[in-house]
This record gives C-alpha cells, sequence and structure tokens, in this order.
C-alpha cells in the first residue's frame, strides 16, 4: 500500500516538473461566488475564504502562478466571464450536457442534497416515515427536480419555499414543518453556526453533482494548471487537510444505530444459524425460536408506535375540527353582523318617516359596517397570500417615530372612549443610521397588537415602548387587560384562534390579527413572543432587525402635498371600468368637476377612446377588466400619449400592487373602496388643465 502511494506522488511530482516550464507565469483571474459557504463565502471581517479558495490558493502555491482570486454575486461574475474580464469561476456545478462555450476542469468535489429533520419533532425519521404522513409540509428551495423526487415518495406532500439557507434552516422549528430537503453540506453548516444541533440530515443522498472550474476556451493553459495542480494536492495530503479543514464536520454520517438495526439483525441471525448448524439439532430449533420471538417483539413494538402515532393524529384532527368550527361561527358573524347592519340600515333609509338627522346617524353606522367588513376581508386576504408563499417583502427606507406617533394619534379617541391610558415612550434609541423594513408589514404588526389590546383592555392603561438600534428596533405593547392563560398562549399566534374562541367570549374579531402578525415577523426575519398573566395584563414583545443590505429605491408615486381649491375649468375624464355600479359612483362623484365624462367598459375599448378623445385630462384605469387588463392597456395609452394623467383604481391593495401599476405607467394608485375625498385631492393638485 506504501508502495502505491508512493507511486502515486512520484508521478504527480514529474507531473508538475513536466508542466512547470509552461505557461505559468501568465497573468489569470478566477472568481467566486461571495455567498456559499463553506464552498466560498465572505468571513466576518469580508475575507473571501472556503474550501474552493484554499484549493486555488494551494494551486498558487505549487506553480508561484499569478492566478488572481476575487469575489462578487453568482450574476456578477458570470457576466464577467461572458464579457472575457476573467479567465475562470471557481465552485461551478457542471452542467448534465456537453458546453462547447468553456473547458471544465476535473471535479474538486461532488455535491449532494438530502433531507433534514427536527430531531425534537422526531426521534426517527425517515424516507418510510415520510411516505407514511397524510400533507407533509416539506421546505426547500424551489426547484422542480427536488419537487417530483419528494411528490414521488408522497403525492399528498405541500412545500414552503424559501431563497436564502438561514431561513430555511430556522423554519425547522416550526411544528407544521415536517422536513426540509436541501444541499447537504450547506444545510449542516447553517445548523450548526445558527446552533441547532439538533437538525440531522438523513443518509439519502439525492440531486449529486459535480463542483470544479468553468475556464474560457481561450485560456487551455490556465485549465491545463488547475487539472494538474488537483492531481498534485491530492497526491501529496493538501486536499484532505483542506477537506477537513472546511466540508468534513458538515459531512459527517450519522451514525445513528436504529437505521442499522435490521442488518444487524440479519447478520446476527446468518451467524447464529451457521453456528448452530454445526451443532446439535436441539440448538438449531432453540436459536430460530429465540429469533422468531425477537421478531415478533419488534413488530409488538412497531405496532405499538403506531397505535401511539395514530392517537397523536386523531387528537390533531379533532383540535382542527374544533378549530374549524370556531372559525365558521367567527366568520359567519363577522360578515353577517356588519351585513346586517348595511342592509338593515339601508331598508331604513328607504322609508321617508326619519328626520335628516336620523337618516345622517345611518349612513355612519352603514360606513361602520363596511369599514369592519373590509378589514375582515383585508385579512382574509393577506393570511391566504401568507399561506401560499405569494407575500414578498419590500425593503425600503423606515421612519419609524413617524408611524409609532401616526398609530399614536389614530388609537388615541378610541382610547379615550374606552377610559383607558395610551401612552408611548422611548427606552433607547443608539443608532447612527437609516433603518430600512417593510413599511406596510411593521405598521401591519404594530396595528394589529394595538387593536389587540384596545379590544381586551376595559380599564388601565396601553403602553408602547421602543428602542432602536444599528441592527435592530424594538417594541413592547404592554396592556392591563384580561391577559392570556398560559395552556392557550402557544395557540394564540395560530390563524382563526382567540384567547377564548366561544360564542359568549364578548369580543368582535376574525382571529387572524395575531397570525398574520407572526407571518410578517417571520418575512422579515424577526421575533415574536409574549408574556401575559391573567387578569393582570399582557406585553407583546416584537423585534424587527435592519434590513439595510435588502434595501431597493422605492417606486415613488404621485402624492398630493397639500388640499388644492377645485379648479375654475373642468376635466375631459375616460373611465375604464367594466362593473357598471363603479361606473356611476365614479361619475358621481366626479361630475362636478367634469366637462365631459367618457366610459370605456373594458381594456382594448379603453385604448380606442384615449386615441380617439386625444383631449381626455384624466383617466381612471381600473386594473382587472375583460379583454385586456389595465395594466397591459395603460402600457399601450403610454405609447402614444405620455402626458394624460392615469390613476389605478383595484381592488389589490398590497404594496406589491403598488409598484406594479406604477411601473405599468399610472400615475398615482388609489385601492378600492375608492375614497372620493382622496380621489378628488390628488385630481386638484395632481391633474394640470
Amino acid at each position: 500500500m506504501r508502495r502505491i502511494c508512493m507511486r502515486k506522488f512520484v508521478f504527480a511530482i514529474l507531473l508538475f516538473i513536466a508542466i512547470a516550464p509552461g505557461k505559468i507565469y501568465a497573468h489569470y483571474e478566477v472568481m467566486f461566488s461571495n455567498s456559499y459557504p463553506p464552498y466560498n463565502f465572505l468571513n466576518e471581517k469580508g475575507e473571501l475564504v472556503g474550501f474552493n479558495i484554499d484549493i486555488l490558493n494551494a494551486i498558487n502555491d505549487l506553480y508561484n502562478s499569478k492566478i488572481s482570486i476575487s469575489g462578487g454575486p453568482w450574476n456578477v461574475i458570470n457576466e464577467a466571464l461572458d464579457n472575457g474580464e476573467i479567465q475562470a469561476i471557481g465552485g461551478d456545478h457542471y452542467p448534465g450536457s456537453p458546453d462547447n462555450n468553456y473547458i471544465y476542469t476535473r471535479s474538486t468535489i461532488n455535491t449532494s442534497h438530502c433531507i433534514s429533520y427536527n430531531t425534537k419533532h422526531f426521534n426517527n425519521f425517515s424516507i418510510e416515515h415520510l411516505r407514511s404522513l397524510k400533507n407533509p409540509l416539506v421546505a426547500m428551495w424551489k426547484n422542480d427536480v427536488l419537487i417530483h423526487y419528494i411528490l414521488s415518495i408522497n403525492p399528498s406532500a405541500q412545500f414552503l419555499y424559501f431563497d436564502n439557507y438561514e431561513a430555511l434552516i430556522k423554519s425547522l422549528d416550526r411544528e407544521d414543518v415536517t422536513c426540509i430537503i436541501g444541499q447537504r453540506v450547506g444545510s449542516m453548516y447553517y445548523a450548526k453556526n445558527l446552533g441547532k444541533d439538533y437538525i440531522r440530515p438523513l443518509e439519502h443522498r439525492i440531486l449529486e453533482r459535480n463542483m470544479g472550474f468553468r475556464v474560457v476556451n481561450s485560456s487551455p493553459e490556465l485549465a491545463e494548471i488547475l487539472n494538474n495542480g488537483i492531481e498534485v494536492i491530492l497526491a501529496n495530503g493538501e486536499y484532505q487537510r483542506i477537506y477537513d479543514k472546511w466540508i468534513s464536520e458538515y459531512d459527517q454520517s450519522q451514525n445513528d444505530w436504529h437505521n442499522y438495526l435490521k442488518y444487524i439483525l440479519i447478520t446476527g441471525t446468518l451467524i447464529i444459524m451457521l453456528i448452530l448448524l454445526l451443532s446439535v439439532a436441539n440448538w438449531v430449533l432453540k436459536s430460530k425460536v429465540q429469533s422468531k420471538t425477537k421478531d415478533l417483539q419488534q413488530q409488538l413494538d412497531l405496532n405499538s408506535q403506531i397505535m401511539i402515532e395514530l392517537e397523536k393524529q386523531k387528537s390533531k384532527a379533532e383540535e382542527s375540527d374544533k378549530m374549524k368550527s370556531a372559525f365558521l361561527a367567527n366568520m359567519s358573524h363577522e360578515i353577517r353582523t356588519p351585513m346586517n347592519g348595511i342592509l338593515g340600515f339601508t331598508e331604513l333609509l328607504k322609508s321617508p318617516d326619519f328626520s335628516s338627522d336620523k337618516q345622517a346617524e345611518f349612513i355612519e353606522i352603514i360606513q361602520r359596517s363596511g369599514n369592519r367588513m373590509l378589514g375582515t376581508i383585508n385579512n382574509i386576504i393577506d393570511v391566504s397570500k401568507l399561506e401560499s408563499g405569494l407575500e414578498k417583502v419590500q425593503i425600503k427606507e423606515v421612519n419609524i417615530q413617524s408611524i409609532l406617533n401616526e398609530l399614536l394619534d389614530f388609537f388615541s379617541p378610541e382610547a379615550t372612549s374606552k377610559g383607558l391610558e395610551l401612552t408611548l415612550s422611548e427606552k433607547s434609541i443608539a443608532s447612527t443610521n437609516s433603518f430600512y423594513s417593510d413599511e406596510y408589514k411593521l405598521n401591519s404588526i404594530l396595528t394589529n397588537l394595538l387593536k389587540n389590546a384596545l379590544k381586551f383592555t376595559r380599564k388601565g392603561s396601553i403602553e408602547i415602548k421602543y428602542a432602536i438600534s444599528n441592527t435592530a428596533a424594538e417594541f413592547w405593547v404592554i396592556d392591563t387587560g384580561i391577559g392570556i392563560a398560559k395552556e392557550k398562549q402557544k395557540a394564540i399566534f395560530d390563524q382563526f384562534v382567540q384567547a377564548d374562541y366561544s360564542h359568549s367570549n364578548g369580543f368582535e374579531g376574525s382571529g387572524l390579527g395575531l397570525s398574520i402578525s407572526q407571518g410578517y415577523v417571520v418575512l422579515l426575519d424577526g421575533e415574536i413572543r409574549l408574556e401575559s398573566e391573567l387578569q393582570i395584563g399582557t406585553t407583546f414583545y416584537v423585534r424587527i432587525p435592519n434590513a439595510i443590505r435588502q434595501s431597493f429605491k422605492a417606486v415613488e408615486t404621485a402624492q398630493p402635498t397639500s388640499k388644492t381649491e377645485q379648479p375654475t375649468t373642468k376635466y375631459n375624464i375616460l373611465i375604464a371600468e367594466d362593473d357598471e355600479t363603479s361606473f356611476y359612483f365614479l361619475k358621481q362623484v366626479l361630475k362636478d368637476i367634469a366637462a365631459k365624462i367618457i366610459h370605456a367598459k373594458d381594456g382594448t375599448e379603453a385604448i380606442e377612446m384615449a386615441k380617439k378623445h386625444s383631449n381626455i385630462d384624466l383617466i381612471l384605469m381600473d386594473i382587472k377588466m375583460p379583454k385586456l387588463n389595465g395594466f397591459e392597456a395603460t402600457k399601450e395609452i403610454r405609447k402614444f400619449n405620455t402626458t394624460v394623467f392615469i390613476i389605478a383604481q383595484t381592488a389589490y391593495a398590497q404594496e406589491s400592487d403598488k409598484t406594479e401599476v406604477i411601473g405599468a405607467g399610472c400615475n398615482a394608485y388609489l385601492s378600492k373602496p375608492i375614497n372620493k375625498e382622496k380621489l378628488l385631492e390628488i385630481i386638484f393638485s395632481s391633474v394640470k388643465k
């Protein structure tokens, strides 16, 4: 064995000497992705380190060659290679088909994917366990091959998608997540660095791929240096040292004896049978009886485990049915109650028997009921988007003090009417940097917590505390309300759950607010928790990290700066709206300021009307219309008319929807139901006659 190793080493040295006089003094530049640990990434000092970096440095040392190493985002380094700015990319997975545009060196390492699970949730987990579960939730990167693989095991599997490994690993702490599937070494790297030593991978490996260097065709000598360098460091032991330093720790097999129990039993049985065959017939019979007894005992143990699991699943199903029944009853109440107010008082308005003051009171009740129903519908939509994974984060600079002051102003009248003291206090400010987050989601989180506190506090006070640092913002919402029982605190963030979801609790609400808040906190990589004592009060704590590295330039929309008096001249207005009731409402709102109102019932008709009437001053564009939607209609109108002022009016109400309509060419955005004062304010301050 020693002779063979010595021969390999001598061969590698001779190979090095053979190519040493070649083109090793040429200057080359190789780039790596800076975000693929532990293969290549930036450490805390901002240095590019990792397995692939050490491999190339070892080759550089061998040949004393001038190979420059740098890093960047994956799209940047690919563009640099395509443009001829560099000669090679390191840490590149080889394609599954021939590529004549590049030279691929020999592999530096083989990577693979595997399933990982939380040992706190499962004592034992296996492919067969996954196959037996009903509707398991699997977290993963969105990858068609991996999706088909999981569905081939369990066609009822459901998926939760992530785009970074830290969030993927953290998702295993959720009780509803069955397992994750991801790159094996990368997953274990993040699990270790996050202190989650209870996360284990299965040994079954899939989607195996080779990783090496991709070199431009014009630098074959660089490919030769890399190939021969890899051969040398494999022979002299340097490769093993680098592997042990970066990879070995995260690619160790989990030697759980349960995985090998059946093999141990089979082997033991065969050995016993072989020995007993050389013995007396009595011993043969005795060993078989013992073996069968063991098998039966194991089967009994397995049956016991299955029965225990079935009991757990039965309890979960019963609890789920209970929650669904409570939800349906709650939703029926939350929709029928305001509908009763709307329809009932609308019917009363038909009667001439009431004074104008009474009619005004009825109209106010109808508006309050409509707002309550709209709030319930918005909550259901928010939860649906969170559950489907469609909710996206829109990061921009946020003024936290301004948000809190606006919330204080908004909720103070309600607190005063209930005899509650509502205060805002600054705990500490230790920040010199701007704070970046999703303003809509941060506002929604705090709004839901304040609504909750006001709803469940009958006397005393509600206090909002906050602290801001360069890395995070922290919030405390403290009330002296009814409190939450210890046994119900864990479930309080579940959808459609209140601390008391019986029919007699006396509190309005769909039970979706805290679920939405927790979903938004998770999307923002934050933390939310509570402390509560019955009849003493509750404290909700929220921590949101400063997402300055994820920030982007927000799309600016036309916003009225101040109220403007109604102009003396009137506007030519095109209303693109397929719903007759909505058109009639807009027509009544705009009749006093309109010289002419033109109605288009779909996107195609809106384009034709805009071409036919070149003197149009304003277009109200509904986004969802037949034939051609508002996005496409706006884009077509902008091709021949870039000056007309277009206001998008839509039932879509998320920040991402706003960004999309402004990107299509609209000047301003209003969500349905349309507010008359806000519409007129935008027109008077922004539309020029």
